[in-house]
C-alpha cells in the first residue's frame, strides 16, 4: 500500500514511545513529522488503515484493565499560528485559526448526530500523536 512519503522514506514503529515515525534508511534520518513533499492525503489514508486495526485490538485489552479509572480523549486541529504548525498528517499546516475552528465544529456535529465517534475521527483527523490511540490521552 502506498504511504504518500517521498521516495526512500518509510514508516517505522517506535517501541519506546509506541508511536510510528518516519525513517530514511539510505540517509539514516529519522523524524516524528513527515518529510517535505509528503502526499498528506495518501499518508492520512495509510496511517488510518494501518493503525486503526491495531488500536482497536489494543483498545479492547486496555478497556478491560481500566475499571474505576477516568479516560480522556481529544481531536487536535492545528493552524498556522500553532506552536508547531506541522503534524504526522501534514508537513506544513497553513490553515487559519478560523478554518481550524470550522473543521472542529464540523467534527463536533458529526459526533453529536451519531454519524461517527470521536475515536474514529481522531484516528485520521487529529494533528497530534494521540491519533494513533483514537485520541486517547
Amino acid at each position: 500500500m502506498a504511504t504518500g512519503l517521498p521516495a526512500g522514506w518509510e514508516v517505522r514503529h517506535s517501541n519506546s514511545k509506541n508511536l510510528p515515525y518516519y525513517f530514511n534508511p539510505s540517509t539514516k534520518e529519522s523524524r516524528w513529522e513527515p518529510p517535505a513533499d509528503t502526499d498528506s492525503e495518501t499518508l492520512k489514508h495509510y496511517m488510518g488503515q494501518y493503525h486503526t486495526a491495531n488500536l482497536r485490538q489494543e483498545g479492547v485489552a486496555n478497556q478491560q484493565s481500566l475499571d474505576g479509572k477516568i479516560r480522556c480523549a481529544h481531536l487536535l486541529v492545528k493552524h498556522r499560528e500553532s506552536r508547531r504548525p506541522s503534524s504526522w498528517r501534514q508537513a506544513e499546516i497553513t490553515r487559519s485559526k478560523d478554518e481550524a475552528m470550522g473543521i472542529i465544529q464540523g467534527h463536533e456535529e458529526k459526533i453529536k448526530n451519531g454519524s461517527t465517534s470521536l475515536g474514529d475521527l481522531a484516528t485520521t483527523e487529529s494533528d497530534d500523536s494521540s491519533a494513533r490511540r483514537r485520541g486517547d490521552l
